[in-house]
């Protein structure tokens, strides 16, 4: 039987009016699924009952199976979910101070290249639906209290994918609660698919990440640049669409001897200069896959005091998760069709 998550809307008006039942009742139904997140159609006490034995009959409610949970020791929780179809992502569940962030994946792996990413390694195995997109949301809300916010920095490039992720980010707002600047996308800049994400939601919180102040090593490391350079990238910043409250986030990795000197602190503000933007500098996550190395702490806090001075809002972000590789650049997964499910 089919996944019911996996009809859009209007495909379940078409389905409910083709059984002699009144629009409405998809609506009715889309708040039992994804408001009240009910898993039993018996549940679904507005809807008559011979509607519910019908879609009983027809239709399974089923999210992505959990078949691996690591947790580290400051709280942090790494998913391994599978999907229908054999293939499996990797969703990050982050305890915050006042609330939790899910870390959700958009593909099975990636094609953007980027050689300090552990999920650069898998290359593309496919994108994901937008059904398994809010259903790494559903299986994560189970056993979560508070508020939630939303990041999808996962595996994969949400712009990359961008029809799925918009139809997800929809569902999300419409059913679910989720304000888009409760949810925050981030790219390597795929320009054309940026200005368009924020013209279907303008509330929505974007992070480009940038990592190099030039175009020579963002090429080398970042492969995009060759599409979409350092310059091009800094002229959208300025013209993104953005309220006067709001601010796009540069993310800047830091690598230590690669990106990391008081020079590079220099040569990024300047870049920067006019943009209306904070930046979030990301010590590196290392991992088994590269040579690159973390820099020491000091090296960070002077990078980061270095921006402040010319008036930058500066955030360094110690990443949770990294004894269980669920920190930023560290999601991977080596399992795949053919391997055997477990879990519920």
């Amino acid at each position: 039987m089919r996944n019911i998550l996996s009809l859009t809307k209007e495909e379940a008006e078409e389905i409910i009016t083709s059984w002699g039942y009144p629009r409405y009742q998809a609506s009715n139904l889309f708040k039992w699924l994804y408001t009240k997140r009910s898993r039993d159609f018996s549940s679904m006490t507005d809807l008559p009952k011979s509607l519910r034995e019908r879609l009983s009959g027809e239709f399974r409610i089923e999210y992505p199976r959990v078949l691996q949970v690591s947790e580290a020791k400051d709280g942090t929780k790494k998913y391994l979910l599978s999907l229908e179809d054999g293939e499996a992502v990797e969703s990050v569940w982050i305890p915050e101070r006042g609330h939790t962030t899910f870390c959700l994946s958009t593909q099975v792996g990636c094609r953007m290249g980027c050689r300090f990413c552990a999920t650069a390694t898998m290359g593309l195995r496919r994108n994901l639906y937008w059904w398994e997109i809010v259903g790494q949301v559903l299986r994560l809300l189970e056993g979560t209290e508070g508020r939630v916010n939303i990041v999808l920095m996962g595996m994969g490039e949400p712009l990359d994918n961008w029809e799925n992720v918009s139809r997800a980010i929809g569902i999300l707002k419409d059913w679910m609660g989720f304000s888009p600047r409760r949810i925050t996308l981030s790219t390597v800049g795929l320009l054309p698919i940026l200005r368009r994400a924020l013209e279907e939601f303008p509330n929505l919180r974007v992070a480009v990440s940038l990592n190099f102040p030039d175009d020579e090593r963002r090429t080398k490391f970042m492969p995009v640049n060759k599409k979409y350079p350092v310059g091009e990238i800094i002229k959208t910043l300025k013209e993104l669409p953005i309220s006067r409250r709001e601010r796009a986030t540069v993310e800047y990795v830091l690598f230590k001897g690669l990106n990391d000197s008081l020079r590079d602190a220099e040569a990024l503000a300047l870049l920067l200069k006019g943009t209306k933007v904070k930046i979030n500098l990301i010590p590196y996550n290392e991992n088994q896959a590269f040579p690159w190395k973390r820099p020491p702490d000091e090296m960070v806090e002077e990078f980061a005091s270095a921006l402040r001075r010319k008036g930058y809002s500066v955030f360094v972000r110690y990443s949770k998760g990294n004894e269980i590789k669920a920190a930023c650049g560290q999601l991977r997964t080596s399992w795949g069709k053919g391997s055997q499910p477990q879990g519920n």
